[in-house]
């Protein structure tokens, strides 16, 4: 099945919102679990950080964490910021709105490490926040991203709404259905990876429907 570009069916607001509602808690854990098991920050850049979870998570364990936490959308940076102040995080997360592609401005090997979760498949051109990713890393620093892999079929597509998004929307589904059609498949990330100096022993799936890159890059 070929990779299908996210339809922009929903308003911002609206995606923002649906986004919001859906539980997300017990993925932003294990993230946040599975980044903690290797050198993490101080600095970290977050790309597509949403409403803010992961940042606010990973700050929650630790004031030694300072977050840079980017996203294109303004209707999402609106809730992050509720957020992280319900959380009491307004000292560890800045908030900065820009779409990964126009991120010139940030110096190269600025972070410690760059975290990012399911931000690849809503881009048109998946390759250029992973080339960002790399970029702002700093040499010895660490990489660490997340996302949908996308499956053979619709029909394993159907399995995994079932599976994963039951109690949630109709829109919240089809956005689910949406991202997995998005999504790159394992072989097309490391063929991506590998362009950009990641071995693909350093990309793997990580769950029935996640792949993971972490990597420290050595030069």
């Amino acid at each position: 099945m070929d990779r299908t570009p996210e339809p922009d069916i929903f308003s911002p607001s609206e995606e923002a919102a649906e986004y919001h509602a859906m539980d997300h808690s017990a993925v932003n854990r294990q993230f946040v679990d599975e980044l903690l098991t290797g050198p993490t920050g101080p600095l970290v850049v977050d790309l597509g950080c949403g409403p803010a979870g992961i940042p606010i998570e990973l700050c929650q364990r630790s004031t030694e964490y300072e977050v840079i936490a980017t996203d294109g959308e303004v209707e999402m940076l609106e809730i992050a910021k509720r957020e992280i102040d319900i959380a009491g995080c307004l000292g560890q997360i800045s908030l900065n709105h820009v779409q990964v592609e126009c991120m010139e401005m940030y110096e190269d090997g600025m972070a410690d490490t760059v975290i990012s979760n399911s931000l690849l498949h809503h881009l048109d051109q998946p390759q250029k926040g992973l080339e960002v990713a790399v970029r702002l890393t700093r040499k010895g620093g660490r990489i660490f991203i997340r996302d949908l892999a996308r499956p053979e079929n619709q029909e394993e597509i159907e399995a995994q709404v079932a599976a994963y998004c039951p109690e949630e929307s109709e829109n919240g589904q089809q956005l689910f259905r949406q991202s997995l059609h998005a999504a790159l498949t394992l072989n097309e990330i490391r063929n991506i990876a590998r362009g950009l100096g990641i071995p693909e022993d350093h990309v793997q799936m990580t769950s029935d429907r996640h792949w993971t890159i972490d990597w420290c890059r050595q030069t």
